[in-house]
């Protein structure tokens, strides 16, 4: 390796720490479990608008944030959240996937996931899961097709953190996965566990017999 490329291998090693550590600094403030998650409109492919609020109405709501279809990670995550969406639906719940827009436009297959494109990241942003990347890294990004968002900060060249967020029904955070290394994927079994006991509780709570003066809502 000659002196010049090992320069440049430094670089970009020093490059991929910076935005890890980051990576690491967005995901220490991102929204959590317990917090209440801010309500948000987006829309679809085919321009249909979709309301967090109305899917609350009719049950807990599943967020999955990716970094869209020019990361081959991101789209490996979203397969592998896709393979689950059936079996969330069945217990009682909707699911939705999130991502920027980008040059790449279309997936390599299918995808039954209803997937809304989160133009400038609002949303991201709004749930914490955004940092700026090192300069000596946006060539690459750019190659591969990601357009980051526009801000009123010069300068700044946003990228989503991956995170998949479970909803209970009146909006609280009931399980959040953020993960500095895209290259990890959340375990679905973590996710339809936590929904079942969720769902569960709430079975329990409505079955609960009624304690000396309390009140039933009508």
């Amino acid at each position: 390796m000659s002196v010049v490329d090992r320069s440049a291998s430094r670089q970009s090693d020093a490059d991929a720490e910076l935005a890890a550590a980051a990576a690491m600094v967005a995901a220490s403030s991102a929204l959590r479990a317990g917090a209440r998650a801010p309500v948000f409109m987006l829309a679809d492919a085919s321009g249909r608008q979709v309301a967090l609020e109305q899917l609350l109405d009719a049950g807990p709501v599943v967020l999955h944030f990716f970094r869209g279809a020019w990361c081959s990670f991101g789209e490996e995550s979203l397969a592998g959240f896709s393979a689950t969406y059936q079996q969330v639906l069945a217990l009682g719940a909707s699911a939705i996937a999130i991502a920027p827009p980008c040059k790449v436009g279309t997936h390599s297959a299918a995808m039954p996931i209803p997937e809304l494109r989160d133009v400038d990241m609002k949303v991201a942003r709004a749930y914490g899961l955004a940092f700026d990347l090192p300069v000596g890294l946006r060539p690459g990004y750019e190659a591969l097709g990601y357009t980051p968002p526009s801000t009123r900060k010069a300068g700044t060249w946003l990228v989503p953190l991956p995170a998949t967020y479970l909803l209970d029904r009146d909006g609280t955070v009931a399980l959040a996965f953020i993960d500095v290394d895209y290259r990890r994927h959340f375990e679905p079994e973590s996710l339809l566990n936590a929904l079942s006991a969720l769902q569960a509780r709430h079975s329990t709570a409505r079955h609960r017999p009624a304690l000396v003066g309390e009140r039933h809502q009508t």
